[in-house]
């Protein structure tokens, strides 16, 4: 963030006389009676906040009064409001900034989020939301639309003059003060996580991969995930992530989270992740305060994050809400209806990551309502099965294929458009093999050791099994082999030694 001068709050209607010399003298205020009341204080910060006293700004970490002015780096803030009587609270989105106006927050750009009972200014304009509304403001640039739309309740909005009263599902043009239906497409606010220190993969359960600029491969226990890398599930699996600063993430079935990058704030290092896809839960040990991770809208020992789906919580922690319904995570809302595509839509197709090793052909595909979808495997074609429920989305499941690499071709076809993608698979239905495997005993300790090959991947996982516990390690190969070698506690139970490569096959071996 440039330290350029903070910049006036341009009035956006006209004002009376006695209005415009209050709005003079509004700065010379901040520095008495504001100073001692500071109805503004930023409770909960994530990633980079600052605060502006007199003309130099202070980074913050913590609960901070916010006298003059608050703007944000990646990170985000929930400051809470008691101006005018009304107690709400405000989360200020990434690279936004507000000023302190008459004991109440004056938004100037970036994202925002509002809990009612709230009154703020929208760029001079001012904005009061009821008890129990929930509201987003909009204050983007580069053509991003200046609006402010209602999630939930009622609000009033001082706008050209006159006043401007919305309801759920409204929204208000700030330029022209139109009003018009609000369906929301972007809960920005819903799906990213921010905690301090390294990120690294904890635990996994079936196919979990990592993908970046150079490809990807299957995630391995204590892989560290750096900007720009996705963590991916597959079907009947899931993945855990943690911080070194404390605090786990897992990521359910069909999901992929990203990291959106990193920062250095005055707490350490802190890693922000992005929800794309799939189903978040954050489970905190102990279920107590304190942790440092935390979502900007979703808070409490555990909570469940959509990534398609409107999801906030404002209340008791564990509780999500959906357009405006109050739901317990362990029991998640439904999916919300897709609306039809525009009859002038274009035709789209996205593929969903695939494994570089299957043992059969299996794909999942987005495309329009209505589309006719199919993969071709050389002389072959698969036609593509709509998913009941989810207009646009289309699956292949299990198209048995021969042993080896193969070139893909998916097809869309719909509204006289076509459109075509080619991806590269592996079929592999060999499973690996060990060879060599000792079992050596030293007081409580029992080292295993062997050799392990498989034709078809980089990487294989291996898993012992013992007393009720696992113990797993990921095993390099070069040229297909590659050797290993496990330190377990030696009970007297017999070991089960699993090794399962990245399309699933699985070996076994059983030391007594």
């Amino acid at each position: 963030m440039s330290a350029a001068p903070w910049p006036p709050a341009a009035p956006t209607r006209r004002r009376s006389r006695p209005a415009l010399a209050a709005l003079l003298a509004a700065p010379l205020l901040l520095g008495t009676a504001a100073a001692q009341t500071a109805p503004l204080v930023a409770q909960q910060v994530l990633g980079r906040a600052e605060v502006l006293e007199g003309i130099t700004w202070r980074a913050i970490s913590g609960p901070a009064p916010v006298r003059q002015g608050l703007r944000t780096g990646a990170g985000r803030v929930w400051l809470e409001s008691n101006g005018g009587g009304r107690s709400g609270a405000v989360l200020v989105g990434p690279e936004s900034r507000l000023r302190a106006y008459r004991d109440e927050a004056d938004l100037q750009g970036g994202q925002f989020l509002l809990r009612g009972p709230v009154g703020t200014h929208v760029l001079g304009n001012h904005l009061v939301l009821e008890g129990g509304a929930q509201a987003r403001v909009d204050l983007g640039t580069n053509g991003a639309p200046r609006r402010v739309a209602l999630l939930a309740g009622n609000a009033r909005l001082a706008l050209a003059g006159g006043v401007v009263r919305l309801n759920a599902g409204r929204q208000v043009a700030l330029g022209s003060g139109a009003v018009s239906a609000f369906a929301e497409t972007d809960p920005w606010y819903a799906a990213q996580f921010t905690g301090v220190g390294r990120v690294t993969v904890q635990a996994t359960r079936g196919p979990v991969y990592v993908g970046g600029d150079t490809g990807r491969q299957i995630a391995r226990i204590g892989a560290p995930l750096g900007t720009g890398d996705r963590l991916i599930t597959g079907g009947n699996a899931w993945a855990e992530v943690g911080y070194a600063g404390g605090g786990y993430l897992r990521l359910q079935a069909g999901g992929e989270l990203g990291v959106l990058g990193t920062e250095r704030t005055v707490l350490g290092h802190e890693v922000t992740l992005g929800l794309t896809r799939g189903t978040v839960l954050n489970v905190v040990q102990g279920g107590g305060p304190g942790t440092l991770l935390a979502s900007s809208a979703v808070r409490g020992s555990l909570f469940r994050v959509g990534a398609a789906r409107l999801a906030q919580t404002f209340g008791d922690p564990g509780v999500v809400a959906s357009a405006g319904t109050a739901r317990t995570a362990a029991t998640p809302p439904s999916r919300p209806p897709v609306p039809a595509a525009p009859a002038g839509a274009a035709l789209t197709l996205q593929i969903d990551p695939v494994p570089r090793a299957l043992r059969d052909l299996t794909l999942g595909v987005s495309s329009l309502p209505g589309a006719r979808v199919v993969a071709r495997v050389g002389t072959r074609t698969f036609p593509l099965t709509p998913v009941d429920g989810q207009p646009g989305r289309f699956r292949l499941s299990g198209a048995a294929l021969s042993e080896g690499p193969h070139t893909v071709q998916v097809r869309a076809e719909g509204r006289g458009q076509l459109r075509t993608r080619l991806l590269k698979v592996t079929i592999d239905r060999t499973p690996p093999t060990l060879s060599g495997v000792r079992a050596e005993r030293t007081g409580r300790v029992l080292l295993l050791s062997g050799s392990v090959r498989d034709a078809g991947a980089g990487r294989v996982d291996l898993t012992a099994n013992l007393g009720g516990e696992s113990f797993r390690q990921s095993v390099l190969l070069a040229g297909g082999a590659g050797t290993f070698r496990l330190t377990l506690p030696a009970p007297g139970t017999p070991v089960r030694l699993t090794v399962r490569d990245e399309a699933g096959n699985e070996a076994h071996a059983v030391l007594s």
